[in-house]
């Protein structure tokens, strides 16, 4: 009986390869290279392929845009004061999948399915679709089997694939980071308009600075500011993947520090550190030089917003909080000026130089406001109105405090100023009204600093 034909004269030689590559994804390829779910899948299943992407997803505030505490007792506080509209208007950015599936109200969130508690998770991010527009959640949520990014000739084995610039740009973030009051028609959230005014778009997106380019290139060891250029971070997109010069990272870090007991709490905290020290510059400005005791110098504190392509600080920005922190003390340690000190409970200095959005109710102004209501008497709670200060700081733009102080007899010369810029992602007070037991305290986070030296006067210095 005649042999048969062998295997190697029957299968070309790339075949084979082609058999050994299936094989081997067979046996050590993770369960979700098979096709994903024909509905919005949790992150879970796509972290199979793309580890490192979820890792930095996981610990960022879209992760927990539906279910972090603060937000969900403002939430509930704001829909108390407007009623059942504020459920949508708020949860179409907070949990998308959840208003689509007809999930809330209530607003207290019981009935958000595991998937809708997500929040701003990947396959709502890779198939929504934008409806024009920006701001006010200006997209439909619409689950798609082809997964749409950024990347040229992305294959993949569970899911097809689709290149769309739009990814790239800032008006995909303006679709949700642009808020207008639903009612009142006020400014609630700027930070796409601000970026549209900014030196950072030039028109050109050969050569503008887009939200990305800060805000996906950031890694622990790239801070991701305008100050610190656009560095690329090299790698692949998914563990079966080709080496790219530039992989768009998932952290989302802003400045905000708190939740510790959320995943990666410790690095997300030192990310937004890293990005906050290069956001803003200080500098100190001396004018009057003191020379002996009477005398009355003065100085002036300059602030840069060096990193930021929006103004500082940005988003609910009547809620933050920036400002300068002041000292001067003489050789001896005898403190000359304060300005910028926390008190006992928590409150900042009324002397110090604050740079956030006021509000206002009438011709009323408020202390604590925020988006739809403004706190008057604390239990009592009204309608935020308007806009009746904006002390804010523009991209590449500065703001300045002058401060001046007495020389007292007996001071002992040289004499120091020093100056921090500090910055809270809320109030204190705002955060005691969330937790009134006390149980949150809201960090402190230091931007910037610098530091002058009023110099030994001269002896014998002649009196005018």
């Amino acid at each position: 009986m005649p042999a048969g034909p062998s295997l190697r004269c029957a299968f070309p030689a790339h075949f084979l390869a082609i058999l050994a590559a299936l094989s081997l994804t067979a046996l050590f390829s993770p369960p979700a290279i098979a096709a994903l779910d024909n509905d919005f899948n949790d992150p879970q299943r796509c972290a199979a392929c793309h580890p490192d992407i979820f890792s930095q997803w996981e610990g960022s505030l879209h992760a927990q845009a539906a279910e972090d505490g603060v937000f969900r007792k403002f939430f509930e506080m704001v829909v108390e004061e407007v009623g059942p509209a504020a459920v949508g208007f708020c949860m179409k950015c907070h949990s998308p999948v959840g208003v689509l599936r007809g999930e809330v109200p209530p607003a207290t969130g019981e009935k958000l399915s595991p998937v809708a508690l997500k929040g701003v998770f990947c396959d709502f991010c890779h198939t929504v679709t934008p409806k024009g527009g920006i701001g006010n959640a200006a997209f439909e949520t619409t689950f798609s089997a082809t997964k749409r990014g950024p990347l040229d000739n992305a294959v993949s084995p569970a899911h097809a694939t689709k290149t769309d610039g739009f990814y790239q740009r800032s008006e995909f973030c303006g679709m949700c980071h642009n808020v207008t009051h639903p009612i009142s028609g006020r400014p609630i959230e700027r930070t796409y308009e601000e970026w549209k005014e900014s030196p950072y778009n030039t028109g050109d997106p050969a050569t503008a600075t887009q939200c990305q380019d800060c805000h996906m290139r950031q890694t622990p060891e790239n801070p991701g500011t305008g100050a610190a250029g656009k560095r690329d971070n090299p790698g692949k997109a998914a563990v079966m993947g080709p080496e790219r010069p530039h992989i768009w990272t998932h952290y989302f870090v802003g400045g905000n520090a708190l939740y510790p007991d959320r995943p990666n709490a410790v690095r997300r905290r030192e990310m937004v550190e890293d990005r906050l020290r290069h956001a803003a510059k200080l500098e100190i400005l001396a004018e009057d030089a003191p020379k002996r005791a009477g005398d009355l110098a003065t100085f002036r504190v300059r602030v840069h917003n060096v990193g930021a392509g929006h103004k500082l600080p940005t988003g609910l920005s009547e809620v933050r909080e920036i400002w300068l922190d002041v000292s001067v003390t003489d050789a001896k340690g005898k403190v000359l000026l304060r300005s910028g000190e926390i008190g006992e409970g928590g409150g900042i200095d009324p002397t110090s130089a604050i740079f956030k959005t006021f509000l206002g109710i009438g011709k009323t102004n408020v202390k604590l406001s925020c988006c739809f209501f403004a706190i008057g008497e604390r239990s009592k709670i009204l309608s935020a109105e308007r806009i009746t200060r904006d002390r804010r700081i523009l991209p590449k733009g500065y703001d300045e405090e002058k401060y001046a102080f007495r020389v007292p007899e007996g001071a002992a010369f040289p004499i120091t100023v020093a100056a921090k810029l500090n910055y809270r992602s809320m109030s204190q007070a705002f955060a005691n009204i969330f937790y009134p037991d006390g149980t949150l305290t809201v960090p402190v986070l230091q931007m910037a600093e610098s530091a002058h030296m009023f110099g030994r006067p001269k002896k014998n210095a002649a009196k005018p």
